[in-house]
């Protein structure tokens, strides 16, 4: 990864996408952390996307932070497993002509259901596009980048916000220890 990225250890890979997921909703800059979600008119609804592929983690991420289940939408997969890009623009621009506020994708490298890895290049050219928050969970897969041969699997990941890897899974850790890897430090400290 380059050297824009600061890290701090973490215990799991589901506390880390979820201080992510509360970092890209602070980066929206809507006083949620003064002034919270409840009540306020002047908030649009809130969207995040993630594969149908992607773990459970997300889910209670979005559940704990007050989004609510109807913010999470799940894009369909290919035949191997792996987000579907254009299904992801499509439902961006959807989204966003329903009056949705699309704040954070997250890519998978990966699963832990099928060991799929999202074409992450293309959903970062679209995050970057969109404005969108990108965060990449390679908790399973991440250790794998060490690796020359494997890089390539990890195209894209580079242009991520954020990046959670958990070396207790492949690297002879302890369990539990997850690396949250990040752009924006005073953002997370914020959120």
């Amino acid at each position: 990864l380059p050297d824009t990225f600061w890290s701090i250890t973490y215990d799991t890979a589901s506390v880390t996408s979820l201080h992510a997921i509360a970092a890209a909703r602070e980066q929206l800059d809507m006083g949620i952390r003064q002034h919270g979600m409840v009540g306020r008119d002047d908030l649009p609804k809130l969207r995040i996307y993630a594969s149908q592929e992607a773990h459970s983690s997300i889910e209670k991420a979005v559940l704990t932070l007050g989004l609510g289940m109807d913010s999470l939408r799940k894009i369909g997969v290919d035949d191997s497993f792996r987000m579907d890009p254009d299904a992801l623009q499509e439902a961006i621009e959807q989204d966003k002509a329903d009056g949705w506020l699309p704040f954070c994708a997250v890519a998978t490298i990966g699963t832990t259901s099928t060991t799929s890895i999202d074409p992450v290049q293309d959903i970062a050219a679209i995050c970057r596009r969109q404005s969108i928050w990108l965060h990449v969970d390679a908790a399973y897969a991440g250790p794998a980048a060490m690796l020359p041969e494997k890089r390539p699997l990890f195209e894209g990941w580079q242009q991520a916000d954020s990046i959670v890897v958990n070396p207790h899974k492949w690297l002879f850790t302890n369990f539990d220890c997850s690396i949250f890897y990040m752009r924006s430090p005073s953002i997370l400290a914020s959120a």
